[in-house]
């Protein structure tokens, strides 16, 4: 256990200007005090040099240093320098405005996973006090979200602060004191250090961009790009390693494509690949929350079908998340078929289980109201619809009669052998490879969870596109590495969308052979005009 110092300055008037009320944090320069300025009663910081280091002329200078950068600052999420001076008893002061909240590390430990939205809210105000910094030739040099305070305003949610200049570089300093850093010395937090700051090298404001996006793949993974149980080892890997994605590192984390390519960009081992400055560094992050509300907006979005109503799963750790929070990956589930077919599905008649298994076009072209005729212009299009069945009737009545389908019938010199494809039919071999899939047993050893989810979120992608039959494709390859019962049921319902209603049948009776109570059945029952056979185990 540690003693107390002596310099204990709890309950003591400091230049007799500040009344000490609480110690709130130390580190190995000096400690952290709440205090009151008794001439407008007002709450501040006190940042207090220990006594130990007065004698020591670089930290004294680093002291200083942090009050002349700080006080360089004029920016809404800086942290604001009101004094800088001694106290009766030698030990120097900075003082400081007071920020009631918590620092971004806390919030991480607590909150996560935090939701893209909110991310962005956060990260973008640590860029505009950056840009404001880099502006006035001030580096900050040690980023990382102990620095970062976040407080709950009325009006302002996630409020930043960035703090603790103690070690930044001035860049146009023209002082004769003693240099902070020798050549080849570093300074830094190391898991949040640029590969230029970690091999020593002079440094620049894209420094500290590198530090944004360490902290940035951080709030978004819950994790570090880089583990290691030492600081020569974070050095190292910054140095050598690429950081890997941060979908392989989180899978279940929701991080869109754009936000995940500008991680990697910003995290790049050259300074020239990152963003040019903080300004372009934060449009290009408010350019990724743009798309992401895009993408998001109902009004946007195509309209789903009955059966993939968009409902998202509970969250199995019973975790609400952020309001803001992006739908990337929201799955579908079977109680999302049943809540949402009733509302777009007509009645059916009394006689429905008599039904044939055919789909009923409901849409058209003439607009009609309820309970009323379609008048002259309706009547002619239903009368030419009976003609245009009667004639296909005789059509085929005289087709099949002259190629031998009557036991008495000629045999017409244009019959066309019976394993000849039919027009307009799916082929046999295609049809037979759809039945092998819908029925296939896929083993163990050969599923992959991963590549499936990477292919229903294309496949999703795709939906929303509007391009049904890229969707098909990746649901199927996604089915091959992972038979999901939902992937069956989506499968069902877009292949019933296209009229192909025997692939609709075989899907939906997959996914009816492994969800025996799935709830979905008596709707789909309906929809084939009868109970569905099971297909035969292979």
């Amino acid at each position: 256990m540690r003693a107390p110092d002596a310099d204990d300055y709890v309950g003591l008037t400091i230049a007799q200007k500040y009344r000490v009320e609480a110690l709130i944090g130390e580190g190995g320069m000096g400690r952290v005090f709440r205090a009151r300025q008794i001439s407008l009663d007002k709450v501040v910081v006190l940042k207090v040099l220990r006594h130990t280091l007065l004698s020591d002329e670089r930290t004294v200078a680093r002291f200083q240093r942090e009050a002349k950068a700080a006080s360089r600052l004029n920016h809404r999420n800086s942290i604001s320098v009101l004094d800088f001076g001694q106290a009766e008893d030698g030990a120097l002061y900075i003082a400081m405005e007071y920020v009631a909240g918590q620092d971004l590390h806390q919030i991480l430990s607590r909150e996560w996973p935090l939701g893209e939205g909110r991310v962005v809210r956060i990260v973008s105000q640590v860029l505009g006090a950056l840009s404001d910094a880099h502006g006035a030739g001030v580096i900050h040099r040690d980023l990382k979200p102990e620095n970062i305070m976040v407080e709950q305003r009325r009006n302002e949610p996630d409020f930043v602060k960035v703090l603790d200049f103690g070690i930044a570089k001035i860049t146009d300093s023209t002082d004769d004191g003693p240099a902070l850093t020798r050549a080849g010395f570093v300074c830094g937090t190391p898991e949040y250090m640029s590969p230029e700051q970690a091999r020593g090298a002079t440094l620049d404001h894209r420094s500290d961009l590198y530090a944004v996006g360490v902290i940035l793949y951080q709030l978004m993974t819950g994790l570090l790009p880089f583990e290691s149980d030492s600081a020569v080892g974070f050095a190292t890997k910054h140095l050598t390693e690429e950081p890997p994605p941060p979908t392989r590192r989180r899978p279940d984390a929701r991080i869109s494509p754009a936000m995940e390519r500008l991680i990697l960009r910003t995290l790049s081992k050259s300074p020239d690949d990152r963003p040019a400055n903080a300004e372009a560094f934060r449009a290009e992050l408010m350019a990724v929350e743009k798309e992401r509300r895009r993408t998001e907006s109902p009004s946007r979005r195509p309209q789903p079908s009955a059966v993939l109503a968009p409902l998202p799963r509970k969250s199995s750790t019973g975790r609400n998340d952020d309001a803001t929070a992006p739908e990337w990956g929201n799955e579908m589930t079977v109680e999302a078929t049943v809540r949402a077919l009733p509302d777009v599905l007509s009645p059916l008649p009394s006689n429905a289980d008599a039904m044939p298994a055919t789909r009923e076009k409901t849409d058209s072209i003439i607009p009609t109201q309820p309970g009323v005729g379609g008048g002259g212009l309706g009547f002619f299009f239903k009368s030419l619809t009976v003609l245009l069945v009667l004639g296909a009737g005789l059509f085929f009545t005289y087709f099949y009669y002259f190629n031998g389908g009557g036991k008495t019938g000629p045999i017409s010199p244009f019959a066309i052998p019976r394993n000849a494809p039919v027009p307009g039919k799916v082929s046999t071999s295609a049809g037979d490879a759809e039945q092998q899939l819908y029925e296939k047993q896929i083993l163990a050893t050969n599923r992959n969870l991963e590549e499936s989810r990477m292919h229903v979120q294309a496949g999703d992608l795709a939906l929303e596109r509007g391009d049904a039959g890229l969707a098909i494709a990746k649901y199927r390859e996604a089915f091959e590495k992972n038979p999901d019962p939902e992937l069956a049921l989506k499968l069902g319902e877009l292949y019933w969308q296209k009229d192909q209603l025997e692939e609709a049948r075989g899907w939906w009776s997959r996914h009816l052979r492994d969800v025996a109570d799935s709830k979905a059945r008596a709707l789909i029952e309906q929809r084939l005009g009868g109970a569905v056979a099971r297909p035969s185990s292979p």
